[in-house]
């Protein structure tokens, strides 16, 4: 009896830190961190408790695993172990994953989550439309980059970049939801304004990355609802952007920055490519080590003006030069595997409904994600790859509660 009662107090806090962590994923590394690591560690404990070490079956317990493997491996071969067994610390967060698979199962919870963080979302985003007129960062007091009469926004991240990542993935699951997930009265009005509000947000991140990335999402919206819905769709999107470059001019003008010459920040990713496509030819089985970009960048970089080298600035040739081309068929393959398996599931079972939207949300977003990638590094951006893989956990679990619903 003491047991099963101490199981149940578990559940009750893993929820709550799951909770939690939805409400700070939108604002607060710290907070959202915190939370995940409560929810971790009271997870074991009840797996002490209980006994069951044995986690629920998903088609990408095996492509992680995998994964990871390639990563532990290039730490094995890398020539500063103790600097990439530090980075190797960082694919904790694929944890989060497992956290809520095992963790979440009723269709109530997976709808509370996606509301308290698109909720939280907004509230946050209403903020930085704000800043994006005021330039006042009232977190850090202090003025935010300017880009013409009005200012970068960055919410209450550190970063545009992350900000636009992490706004990018919210504000698409907010569109599917207005889109695919037909309610009433005040949630109804709610479910349209909040793809707007979140919508501008992305825009004055001026994430360049994370733009392109909402674009590919949408696409992949429109292909998934049909021919007819995909042209509506993107005339409405097309006739919205040029209201809004039409109101706000910098943001066209951010566009028009694009350029190759070799003063250009654009010219420094192209030889951050240039540069890891050297570290790949050189090192193409288990690459150069994870987290050595930085320290075999002048062996191989490319001649010409860099404005930083921290890192490939795509997300594809940074996990190659890490863990070399295995590393990298490692990785495509877990992605390829959610996407084939969520389309699988969604096209067998055409449904209006919670479980049917998370489902399309899921693609959606893990194909805008993986598009941003191929300008930005957004899968080592803790604050990102967390709602990845928040994504990545519910839309599995959806997946498994359509699967159990068919038995």
């Amino acid at each position: 009896m003491v047991r099963e009662n101490t199981i149940e107090i578990t559940d009750k806090i893993i929820w709550f830190s799951i909770l939690g962590f939805a409400f700070f994923s939108p604002w607060s590394i710290a907070g959202a961190q915190a939370f995940l690591i409560l929810g971790l560690a009271v997870w074991l404990v009840k797996i002490l408790i209980s006994g069951k070490w044995k986690f629920i079956h998903t088609p990408l317990n095996i492509p992680i695993l995998l994964y990871l493997t390639t990563q532990i491996i290039s730490v094995i071969f890398s020539p500063f172990k103790v600097h990439s067994l530090l980075a190797l610390k960082e694919e904790w967060l694929l944890l989060l994953f497992f956290l809520l698979v095992n963790n979440v199962r009723e269709e109530g919870k997976i709808k509370k989550l996606v509301t308290i963080l698109i909720m939280v979302s907004c509230i946050v985003g209403l903020y930085a439309v704000w800043q994006h007129y005021s330039g006042m960062d009232l977190y850090r007091h202090k003025l935010l980059e300017p880009k013409g009469g009005v200012f970068i926004s960055l919410g209450l991240f550190d970063h545009h970049l992350t900000f636009g990542g992490c706004y990018m993935l919210v504000f698409l699951l907010a569109a599917v939801i207005a889109l695919s997930y037909q309610r009433e009265g005040i949630r109804r009005i709610l479910d349209i304004i909040s793809p707007v509000i979140l919508g501008l947000s992305l825009i004055f991140s001026y994430a360049r990355s994370a733009w392109l990335g909402a674009v590919a999402g949408m696409l992949t919206l429109g292909f998934l609802q049909g021919k007819k819905f995909a042209l509506l769709f993107t005339l409405g999107v097309v006739v919205l952007c040029l209201a809004v470059f039409v109101i706000e001019p910098t943001s066209w003008d951010r566009i028009k920055e694009i350029s190759l010459s070799k003063e250009k920040a654009e010219s420094t990713r192209i030889r951050l490519w240039q540069t890891s496509l050297n570290m790949i030819k050189d090192k193409p089985i288990w690459g150069i080590g994870l987290g050595n970009f930085g320290q075999f960048f002048n062996q191989y970089k490319v001649e010409g003006g860099y404005d930083n080298y921290s890192h490939p600035h795509n997300d594809f040739l940074n996990v190659a030069v890490n863990s070399g081309l295995l590393g990298l068929i490692a990785y495509l393959y877990l992605w390829a595997v959610f996407i084939y398996t969520t389309l699988k599931a969604v096209l067998k079972n055409r449904r209006i409904g919670l479980i049917y939207t998370v489902q399309i949300s899921g693609v959606v977003t893990i194909v805008a994600f993986l598009f941003a990638s191929l300008f930005q590094c957004y899968y080592t951006d803790a604050e990102v790859n967390m709602l990845v893989m928040f994504l990545l956990g519910i839309t599995t679990v959806a997946n498994l509660k359509l699967a159990e619903d068919k038995i």
